[in-house]
């Protein structure tokens, strides 16, 4: 086990790169560009027309389409960088970036890829996972695969690997420090501190500011592709990766044992195992999809709002 920081990762020698589809983020941009594009017609009709009603809806409407844009923008462009890969595969073993390429700007110091030769791993295997859930449109459903990787408990220290992916899921990206840091003199000028430790400030924000030039947004994408499930198990999120599962699964068969393909079904509003509820509950915090994972803990646990949140917390806090 060897872990990688983007400034020395290993050359990719004949390694199969697996890495995120545009195509996803693509078709989802357009849906809401063209709803972009519907709101600025409305909103035009309604100046021209003069309703009053029209303008003002249309305008909220078009505003809120141009933020979502913005957003899935980003992750579109996002997917044609240099970070956009998530595994290297190879002879020797598996190379697995926990970090996402949505979080490019994190610090780069940071170990960012996990690599595992063959005997530190036990299995393999491929899973689609259906997570239903209700809400004011009635029931929906969404379809996910995933990779679990069982690990060999005899080569691999799992303590290591789970406080790594823990760090990674609190980590910042690095020009936050200079909000950070605003934000530290703002008070330091509220408490009227010497004039010494506001020049020290200011210094380190320009500082900062040299280290990471350019505008960065301000979106935080919560988005962690491998996750720690099991005392020996990573779960590492393939739904939109290419080349596709008959590749990946032609690999490994050839370098490890691979289990058959698992086909699970959740349902929030049905009885759960405990092994069940810990897996989607994992997979709902990796995405940050805290109105989900508030409705699991709700119906899993029959506790109130204020219970179901303090229990995410305690969760994200214990990864």
């Amino acid at each position: 086990m060897n872990l990688y920081s983007k400034e020395n990762l290993p050359p990719p020698s004949d390694d199969l790169l697996f890495r995120i589809s545009p195509w996803g983020p693509l078709f989802g941009f357009l849906i809401f560009l063209s709803g972009l594009v519907a709101g600025l017609a409305l909103f035009i009709h309604s100046v021209l027309s003069s309703i009053a009603w029209g303008i003002l809806l249309s305008a909220l409407y078009t505003l809120i389409m141009w933020g979502i844009c913005r957003v899935l923008l980003r992750a579109l462009k996002a997917t044609f960088s240099p970070a956009n890969w998530l595994a290297r595969i190879g002879h020797g073993g598996i190379l697995l970036k926990y970090r996402s390429y949505l979080h490019d700007d994190s610090p780069e110091e940071d170990p960012i890829a996990l690599y595992l030769s063959w005997p530190e791993i036990t299995e393999a295997q491929l899973q689609r996972e259906i997570h239903t859930t209700t809400d004011m449109d009635g029931k929906r459903q969404i379809r996910r695969w995933f990779l679990t990787i069982r690990l060999n408990q005899r080569y691999v220290d799992m303590g290591k690997i789970k406080s790594l992916l823990a760090f990674e899921s609190q980590r910042k990206p690095a020009h936050f420090r200079v909000d950070d840091l605003k934000h530290e003199l703002f008070i330091a000028r509220k408490n009227k501190a010497p004039r010494s430790e506001v020049e020290n400030i200011k210094n380190e924000i320009a500082s900062e500011k040299k280290r990471h030039p350019g505008r960065h947004g301000k979106v935080r994408f919560h988005d962690r592709p491998v996750i720690f499930v099991n005392p020996d198990q990573l779960k590492v999120e393939w739904t939109h990766v290419t080349p596709g599962r008959q590749k990946l699964r032609q690999l490994l068969v050839q370098h490890t044992s691979v289990a058959g393909d698992q086909h699970l079904q959740f349902d929030i509003e049905r009885p759960m195992t405990k092994t069940e509820f810990n897996s989607l509950l994992a997979v709902l915090l990796s995405r940050d999809e805290i109105v989900e994972a508030t409705k699991l803990v709700k119906r899993q646990l029959g506790v109130g709002t204020t219970e179901a949140k303090a229990f995410i917390e305690n969760a994200r806090l214990s990864e």
